[in-house]
């Protein structure tokens, strides 16, 4: 027990014992920490982000983000929420007619299977908008 050979023997065993505990360790750590995926931007929450617009800055972003990502819009489940957010967007009033009608128009073309629910979708907020002037 006073030998120098006997504590020597005793740190590498301690050392060797605990090398698996460490890269065990190391693995678990590594294996934890992958990064949250993000979810994905869907139509509802852009419908949302409509919604939520208080002024022209946000509804210009918000017209931006949904013409960059849902201009062409093939989901048939969320169609009607696709309609809902281009009569949000037409029923603002920071657009003229004009406005209301290009982008009606643009959406049409992008859109050739659903141009005929979109028209009315933007005839419907146009009388509306006439109606309140």
């Amino acid at each position: 027990m006073y030998s120098y050979l006997y504590y020597v023997i005793l740190w590498v065993a301690g050392l060797v014992l605990s090398i698996p505990v460490i890269i065990v360790g190391v693995i678990y750590i590594f294996m934890s920490n992958k990064p949250k995926k993000s979810k994905d931007f869907t139509i509802k929450d852009m419908l949302a982000m409509i919604k939520g617009a208080k002024s022209e800055n946000d509804f210009k972003s918000a017209l931006i983000h949904f013409k960059s990502k849902y201009k062409v819009f093939n989901d048939e489940k969320n169609t009607e929420t696709w309609l809902n957010c281009i009569k949000d967007l037409a029923h603002f009033s920071y657009w003229d007619t004009d406005a209301i009608a290009k982008f009606g128009q643009e959406m049409e073309d992008a859109n050739p299977a659903n141009a005929k629910k979109v028209s009315i979708a933007i005839a419907t907020v146009l009388k509306t908008k006439e109606q309140k002037k």
